[in-house]
């Protein structure tokens, strides 16, 4: 079982990741690279979590919370070591 729980957190934490560096942040209006481009520094204010990223940033504490749960008894595990 923790096998298990140990691959479907990594995969979680993944896929978060990808998915927050692939368009979870971004600027409405287009592409953050253009707008930065047209707009400048000002745009910083601009920036949000879009739809992706609020998938991601689920994903992220889905996978993580996954990957402390298999590894809260491994210690015992190991015989205490």
């Amino acid at each position: 079982m923790k096998v298990l729980a140990w691959l479907l957190g990594g995969g979680c934490v993944a896929t978060g990741i990808i998915a927050m560096s692939s368009g979870g942040i971004g600027i409405p209006g287009g592409p953050t690279a253009t707008q930065f481009g047209k707009l400048g520094f000002d745009a910083l204010p601009e920036v949000a979590f879009t739809g992706q990223g609020y998938v991601a940033l689920g994903l992220l504490v889905v996978g993580i919370g996954m990957l402390v749960a298999a590894n809260r008894g491994a210690w015992q595990d190991t015989g205490g070591y």
